[in-house]
C-alpha cells in the first residue's frame, strides 16, 4: 500500500535538514498517488500524535520548522500533500490548476492516510490543520470519518472575505455550472503558480520565513499551483457550510487560532464557530493568514496558546 519514495520525490533545499527521523512514502487511495511524510517523537514514549492537513497551495516541506516544533514536544506526526498540490497526483491535465470535485475526496484521504500509518502514530491523536485543511479536519471529525482525542486548528477557512457577500456564492456556483467548473477565477495574482512578492503578500509578515516558502516555488515547478478554479472555489463553500452548519455538534476538545489581521480568512467566522462548538478560542493579534510561519513574536503566542490548551486537557 505505501511505496519507497525516491530523492527526488523530497524537495530538499541548502541548508535545511529533514526533521529528525522523517520519512517519505507514496500511498495509492484508489487511482490517486498521495505524498506523505512520518515524524517520529524524540523519545521512546510519545506523547501522542499529530495528524496534519495543509492549507490550498502547501505542501510538506513547508512545515518542516512546525514539524520539528512538535517532535520536540514529544509528538509524532503525519503531514499529507493534499491530492492536487505538492508532489501527490494532481487531477487536471494542466497541473498548475487547482481544482477538487468535492471536498470528500480530501477528508477520505486524509482518513486513508491515518489509517495506513496508524501503527506509526501512538495514540491519543490529535488532528491538526490550516486554513483549507482546518476545514478537512472539520469535515473528517464531524462526517465520522476520524475520531480524534482533540483538534487544533489555524485560521481555518470558515469563510473567506472575497465570498463574505450575499451575492457572491451564487454566481460562482451559477458560473461553474455553466461549464466554469475547471477554469481559473479571475483577477488573482498567483497564475503561474509563482509567488508573488513579499511586499503585496497576504500570508506572513516575516521576510525571512516568506522568503524560504516562495524558493521552494521558484526552483522547483513541480510543487507550483496556481489560483483557485470555480469547482474548487464550490466545493470548498459546500465544506465550509456543512462545518458551520454543524459546529454544535463537535464534541471534542479543539482550539481555534484566528490570525488577527487575515486578510483572507474572516476572523470573527472562527470565534462565532468556536462559540458555537464550546472550543477553546485564540485570536493573535497583527498576525497575517499563515501564523506559523510568521514572525516568531506571532508564532510564540500560538506556541503558547497550543501548549496551555493541551495542558489544560491533560494531553
Amino acid at each position: 500500500m505505501t511505496n519507497d519514495i525516491s530523492p527526488g520525490d523530497v524537495i530538499r533545499l541548502e541548508g535545511l535538514d529533514l526533521p529528525p527521523g522523517a520519512r517519505f512514502h507514496y500511498i495509492h487511495n484508489g487511482e490517486i498517488r498521495l505524498r506523505a511524510m512520518i515524524a517520529p517523537a524524540n523519545r521512546q514514549e510519545a506523547r501522542g500524535s499529530i495528524i496534519f492537513s495543509p492549507g490550498r497551495t502547501e505542501f510538506i516541506e513547508k512545515y518542516f520548522e512546525f514539524t520539528e516544533d512538535l517532535i520536540e514536544r514529544g509528538f509524532a506526526v503525519l503531514i499529507l500533500d493534499p491530492r492536487g498540490q505538492g508532489l501527490s497526483e494532481r487531477i487536471l491535465d494542466d497541473p498548475i490548476k487547482s481544482y477538487v470535485e468535492t471536498f470528500d475526496d480530501y477528508v477520505d484521504d486524509f482518513a486513508f492516510a491515518a489509517k495506513v500509518f496508524k501503527n506509526d502514530l501512538p495514540r491519543p491523536h490529535i488532528v491538526a490543520g490550516h486554513s483549507m485543511g482546518g476545514i478537512i479536519a472539520l469535515q473528517s471529525i464531524l462526517g465520522g470519518s476520524l475520531n480524534p482525542a482533540a483538534c487544533v486548528l489555524s485560521a481555518p477557512m470558515l469563510a473567506v472575505h472575497d465570498l463574505d457577500t450575499p451575492i457572491m456564492p451564487y454566481a460562482l456556483k451559477l458560473l461553474s455550472w455553466l461549464g466554469m467548473s475547471k477554469k481559473n477565477l479571475p483577477f488573482q495574482n498567483q497564475r503561474s503558480g509563482l509567488p508573488v512578492s513579499f511586499k503585496i503578500n497576504k500570508l506572513t509578515s516575516d521576510p525571512n520565513r516568506y522568503q524560504l516558502w516562495a524558493t521552494y516555488f521558484e526552483n522547483h515547478k513541480r510543487l507550483r499551483l496556481g489560483p483557485p478554479t470555480y469547482g474548487w472555489i464550490c466545493a470548498a463553500m459546500k465544506a465550509m457550510k456543512f462545518v458551520n452548519d454543524n459546529a454544535r455538534h463537535l464534541k471534542i476538545p479543539t482550539l481555534m487560532v484566528a490570525a488577527g489581521a487575515d486578510p483572507i480568512v474572516v476572523p470573527s467566522s472562527i470565534e462565532k464557530f468556536a462559540e458555537e462548538a464550546g472550543a477553546d478560542y485564540l485570536n493573535i493579534p497583527g498576525a497575517l493568514h499563515e501564523i506559523l510561519i510568521e514572525q516568531d513574536k506571532y508564532r510564540d503566542q500560538f506556541w503558547a496558546g497550543f501548549d496551555a490548551f493541551l495542558e489544560k486537557h491533560a494531553l
